[in-house]
């Protein structure tokens, strides 16, 4: 699209409730915004296209439904999807209609499904589809109830975010930052070693803290040694101005989790948003979504 006129005409053919407006040549949830009404268009626009580089945008329809990002390994069309993730988005309401993902979980609830499968022929069938003959396929994928999975997304390189060189690696034993080194040097992956050698929970979550003066920051040691505490850092120290956060290039940190289950991790993702604290214009907060005074 190139404009709100375009973006109307659009909505209107496509009959859907919302839509998504993003730049076409950015990452980490630049410039990207749901609309659900026609006075947020205009604003939306000129957002999204200060945000890119070259100022093209693309306007989606908003699918409700559960969110994966996959990787797929392809070697001379041969491919194999070892990266598969939930996406998660509870607790991001506060940032709308700004869409920002809060990291994911591993294993998938659609592990072990027909659904999965169906996904993984949609990924690779998108990557050959866009000429990806040897290298990787990074795609994120709707579930839609009605109309199954759907491509968002996809991208000719792996994915940040601690998804390839963290979650994978820690949930499944799985290692493919070597199988795409390996293609990049024209050598065949091995295949074997894209297989699952273990089934550990994962997970990755951000810190959002809120706009502001950092004036101190509270990491409680007992915390990050913990053994399922595989990996916390913080991306401002005392003294930084936190910006109001709108994309993944300002976030405050991350945390990575690990454990035997979800409700183990989710204990520990509960207790570092609880003890992980900032004191930002002399006021502790959490970097929980929403920034919680504590």
């Amino acid at each position: 699209v190139y404009d709100g006129g375009d973006v109307r005409r659009l909505w209107r053919e496509w009959n859907c409730r919302q839509v998504v407006i993003k730049p076409t040549d950015r990452a980490g949830s630049r410039g990207v915004r749901v609309l659900s009404r026609d006075d947020q268009i205009d604003d939306a626009v000129e957002h999204a296209r200060g945000q890119g580089r070259s100022g093209d945008l693309l306007l989606e329809e908003y699918v409700p439904g559960p969110q994966i990002s996959t990787e797929t390994i392809i070697w001379r069309g041969r491919a194999v999807t070892p990266g598969f993730v939930d996406r998660m988005y509870d607790g991001m309401a506060s940032f709308q209609p700004q869409i920002m993902e809060n990291g994911g979980w591993l294993p998938s609830l659609l592990d072990g499904t027909p659904a999965r499968r169906e996904v993984e022929a949609l990924v690779e069938a998108a990557a050959r589809a866009l000429g990806i003959e040897s290298g990787v396929g990074k795609g994120d994928v709707v579930v839609c109830p009605r109309r199954g999975p759907l491509m968002i997304e996809m991208a000719a390189r792996l994915s940040g975010g601690d998804f390839s060189a963290g979650l994978v690696p820690l949930g499944t034993g799985v290692n493919y930052v070597r199988a795409v080194i390996d293609i990049a040097l024209g050598r065949e992956p091995d295949w074997a070693s894209l297989e699952a050698t273990r089934h550990t929970t994962v997970a990755n979550r951000y810190f959002f803290p809120p706009a502001g003066r950092l004036e101190a920051v509270e990491v409680p040691p007992d915390f990050r040694a913990r053994p399922g505490v595989t990996k916390l850092e913080l991306a401002y120290g005392p003294g930084d101005i936190i910006p109001s956060i709108t994309s993944h290039g300002q976030r405050g940190g991350v945390m990575v989790l690990t454990g035997p289950d979800r409700a183990t991790v989710q204990s520990l993702i509960d207790e570092g948003y609880a003890r992980v604290r900032f004191r930002i214009d002399g006021q502790w907060r959490t970097g929980e979504p929403g920034g919680a005074a504590r």
